[in-house]
C-alpha cells in the first residue's frame, strides 16, 4: 500500500468519524451531513477495494 493511500484512507476515516459525531449529536436528523457520511464512506470502500 503506498504512503498516499494509507493517508487517504486515514483522512476519510477521520471525516466519517466526524460526521457520524454531528449526526449522533443531532439524533440522525441532518439530510445534509447524513449524505456527507454516506458519500465519505462509499469514497472509503472504493479507495480501500482499489488498494
Amino acid at each position: 500500500m503506498h504512503c498516499d493511500d494509507k493517508r487517504t484512507l486515514a483522512v476519510l476515516k477521520e471525516y466519517i468519524l466526524i460526521c457520524f459525531n454531528e449526526l449522533q449529536a443531532e439524533d440522525f436528523d441532518n439530510k445534509i451531513t447524513l449524505k456527507k457520511l454516506n458519500d465519505s464512506i462509499a469514497d472509503y470502500n472504493a479507495c480501500k477495494r482499489g488498494i
